[in-house]
């Protein structure tokens, strides 16, 4: 049986010159620049940006520390300080009342200095400090994204700055418990000098505060521990990439 080939003019029309490149047109999506290979229209750029910058850069953990910090500890840590200073005024009018108990609000009022000067400075070096850190990691005005010098080791040490402030409000915590219980105890004792009906209430008070603060507080941990993780994470993918 014979063989024929194929005239080069007829196979011709079925084949079609591809050239090969490795160029591609660069898009940036706010901090990302995509080099897509096939053509993809403005709306498919930006569904995949914003997908890729939501997985890099932990906008949606960042979104809601901020949210978090400013909107409800924020308000929370004022109404503290505005009662702490309450309970201060009404212990110095009672002492300069009562001779006999004076030296009990006295004992109280060197107790609320002191976590006064505590909550003030979590405010200034906790609080505060985290939100500058977050603030630093917005994009533009209209946007935000992490800066990628932000490594777990910063997160690690912000975590640390706030779990030390979370261990010393809990200590004055139970203290404040402590000093309830002895109010109640001396309700039951006629004998004692009774000065629950000035301050128990205020101690009950203080007590909720205070644990909305340390809510808040843990709140803020688990955000800052969940972004370390996903920082760790990508660190070793990199590491090994």
């Amino acid at each position: 049986m014979s063989s024929y080939p194929f005239n080069s003019s007829f196979t011709k029309q079925f084949r079609q010159e591809q050239p090969v490149t490795f160029c591609a047109e660069e898009k940036p999506y706010e901090q990302i620049v995509i080099s897509p290979y096939n053509r993809m229209s403005d709306a498919e750029m930006n569904v995949l940006g914003s997908a890729l910058n939501e997985q890099m850069f932990d906008n949606d953990i960042i979104d809601r520390l901020l949210a978090k910090l400013t909107q409800k500890d924020s308000m929370d840590a004022q109404r503290l300080l505005a009662f702490i200073k309450e309970i201060q005024h009404e212990c110095t009018s009672h002492a300069s009342a009562e001779p006999f108990t004076a030296q009990y609000y006295k004992h109280l009022l060197e107790l609320l200095g002191s976590f006064l000067e505590l909550v003030n400075e979590y405010d200034t070096n906790g609080r505060e400090l985290l939100l500058g850190n977050l603030n630093a990691c917005y994009f533009d005005e209209t946007s935000f994204a992490v800066n990628q010098s932000v490594d777990s080791e910063e997160v690690a040490t912000m975590h640390s700055i706030i779990e030390d402030f979370l261990f010393q409000v809990g200590e004055f915590y139970q203290y404040f418990h402590l000093l309830l219980q002895k109010e109640t105890e001396q309700e039951n004792s006629k004998s004692r000098v009774q000065v629950i009906s000035h301050i128990a209430y205020y101690l009950d008070t203080l007590i909720t505060c205070t644990e909305k603060m340390i809510i808040n507080m843990e709140g803020t941990l688990d955000m800052l521990l969940e972004w370390e993780t996903s920082l760790q994470n990508r660190e070793s993918q990199s590491l090994f990439n």
